[in-house]
């Protein structure tokens, strides 16, 4: 088990150092087949292990992160002391200094996960640890100006609850379902890097909370699979765009490999794209999509940017990426998902190779969409880009065909 952000780096470091291995080794034709066989699976091995252990290292970072340890619960679950430890990178020796015990105690402690640990013990970590993550949170929050919420329209979409209830508490609510019972300002800061000072951030906050709370009635609904960093399946979803449902297809294909896709309409003065974020208190990546240009090259685009801000981005300390503009926004962690985008969905080496990056006609297009086993769209939508040309190949680019899949006639197209 991994223990400390240390132990990870180095963890990390043996997972690449393993991965190049198995590539030469793969190459190496000197080798009697049957002694490379074994020599690979011997590394295939021991590099799962490695990687269930960051794995399950990045979940208890993300799912214990800032979270404070309740009282009443340490005696049956000692080992939330351990995650919280872990998560909050509190070391080992402050404990041992805390206990008045040494370093080799603490670790044979947390072996057991401190099952083993009285209760005395247990209670003076708890409030050690409870004072230490408190005082990290005392960070200069803004405060919430609740009335800054777009209500009216959040009503009107029956985000909100109309009954008895006023809208503010109906807000308060769905904080309290998402995060829990913990300070709003605080889980604002820390989930979504609020500041309250952009004139359009609650209604950006609005929207997410609303896909967030979507995303969390599925996993109510079905158990969603555990989702780990391997890029091997993006082949296959870019695939799906071939196919008249394919927006649809690739909403069900992502949840089966552990990703939540909602699409949820921007609010107004908005230019919002879409989002990637953690599920609060979990490891379960979710999607936001507004379709605010309702065309496939779009669609395909920003998804597979969104997945780059997954693959890449997203982790304990950085839970939420809000995009808007997709593609014109230019700081690096943009520019990387952009480029995430367009290497995923047509790798560079085939792109180049690409008849109507030279001779821009439909002809020429659609027979590279037939080579590379994509949607025209996807690349007519890249090379209006890369010739900063939007008039040509609009017949191409499936316009006014994605709303109509997730929400039939509700919503008119551009």
């Amino acid at each position: 088990m991994i223990l400390n952000s240390f132990e990870l780096s180095l963890t990390e470091q043996k997972i690449k150092q393993i991965q190049a291995t198995i590539i030469e080794v793969e190459k190496d034709t000197s080798v009697a087949p049957f002694i490379s066989k074994l020599e690979l699976d011997s590394l295939n091995v021991f590099l799962n292990e490695l990687v269930e252990e960051r794995d399950e290292f990045l979940e208890i970072s993300q799912k214990f992160k800032h979270k404070i340890p309740v009282k009443k619960e340490i005696l049956k679950y000692p080992e939330n002391l351990v995650y919280i430890r872990i998560a909050n990178d509190i070391s080992q020796e402050d404990i041992a200094a805390l206990l008045n015990v040494s370093i080799e105690e603490i670790k044979r402690q947390e072996d057991y996960l401190y099952r083993h640990l009285d209760s005395i013990s247990l209670l003076r970590i708890n409030d050690f640890l409870e004072e230490k993550i408190s005082n990290s949170l005392t960070v200069h929050t803004s405060p919430i100006d609740w009335n800054k919420f777009p209500i009216k329209e959040m009503l009107k979409r029956k985000w909100l609850l109309s009954g008895n209830i006023d809208p503010i508490s109906a807000i308060k609510a769905r904080f309290t379902d998402l995060f829990g019972n913990e300070q709003y300002e605080l889980a604002l800061h820390r989930k979504f890097h609020f500041n309250g000072n952009s004139p359009n951030e609650y209604s950006l906050l609005a929207w997410q909370i609303q896909v967030l709370s979507k995303a969390k009635e599925i996993t109510k609904q079905i158990k969603v699979p555990k989702f780990n960093k391997d890029s091997s399946w993006l082949n296959h979803l870019v695939r799906i765009s071939t196919n008249s449902n394919g927006p649809l297809e690739a909403q069900e294909f992502l949840l089966s490999k552990g990703i939540i896709l909602i699409v949820e309409p921007h609010l107004p003065s908005t230019y919002l794209d879409g989002a990637a974020m953690l599920l609060p208190n979990t490891s379960i990546p979710v999607i936001g999509l507004t379709l605010r240009h309702d065309r496939l090259d779009n669609f395909w685009f920003v998804l597979f940017h969104e997945l780059g801000h997954i693959f890449l981005h997203l982790n304990a300390e950085r839970t939420s990426i809000v995009d808007e503009d997709v593609g014109i926004t230019k700081d690096e962690v943009e520019i990387e998902a952009d480029n995430f985008a367009l290497n995923n969905l047509i790798p560079s080496e085939q792109w180049d190779m690409c008849m109507c990056r030279f001779y821009i006609n439909e002809d020429a297009l659609n027979e590279d969409a037939r080579n590379l086993n994509i949607h025209p769209s996807i690349i007519a939508g890249r090379l209006r880009r890369e010739n900063n040309n939007y008039q040509i190949f609009n017949e191409k680019v499936g316009l006014k065909q994605v709303r109509k899949l997730f929400w039939g006639d509700e919503y008119d197209s551009e």
